[in-house]
């Protein structure tokens, strides 16, 4: 028997060396592809779920209370502190230069999980270097926004 790489036992052909493509499938190799095909996902299911998550972002863009204008990148929102609704990114570290004083060299950043940081950089060329001068609490923790879930909904779909 032959059991070198191109042998069928590794599906590259049939165990008598002959080509795979010279060869008829075998029984095996027919129930391998329907049961491929049958779990495929169709371009026309594909295209008219993408059309679905546009249509559900065209019509539910909120509007964001800090600036007043709509929020088209769901994706890239933060929840509001006080009411937890959406707001721009930009707008929580606007709000967050207005109400925290900075130094020379001191910058708001995004550190994770719902919390930015008063972040100091010594040398302004320098970004490996730098201390946490303070932890802002953004978003509680516990806290699980409904407009999050939809999003995360639309896009967690195995296809």
């Amino acid at each position: 028997m032959n059991r070198d790489r191109h042998s069928h036992r590794h599906g590259n052909g049939s165990s008598n060396g002959s080509s795979w493509k010279n060869s008829t499938p075998s029984p095996r190799d027919i129930a391998r592809q329907a049961r491929l095909q049958k779990n495929a996902v169709s371009q026309e299911q594909i295209k008219s779920e993408d059309a679905a998550i546009n249509a559900f972002k065209n019509t539910n863009q909120p509007i964001c209370p800090k600036c007043g204008k709509p929020i088209t990148d769901m994706a890239s929102a933060i929840a509001d502190r006080g009411s937890g609704t959406p707001i721009h990114f930009d707008c929580a570290i606007e709000a967050l230069k207005k109400e925290e004083p900075l130094s020379e060299g001191d910058k708001i950043t995004y550190i994770g999980q719902g919390r930015f940081g008063i972040v100091n950089f010594p040398n302004v060329h320098d970004t490996k270097h730098f201390t946490i001068k303070k932890i802002i609490d953004w978003e509680a923790k516990e806290a699980h926004s409904d407009w999050r879930n939809e999003i995360s909904d639309l896009y967690s779909q195995i296809r």
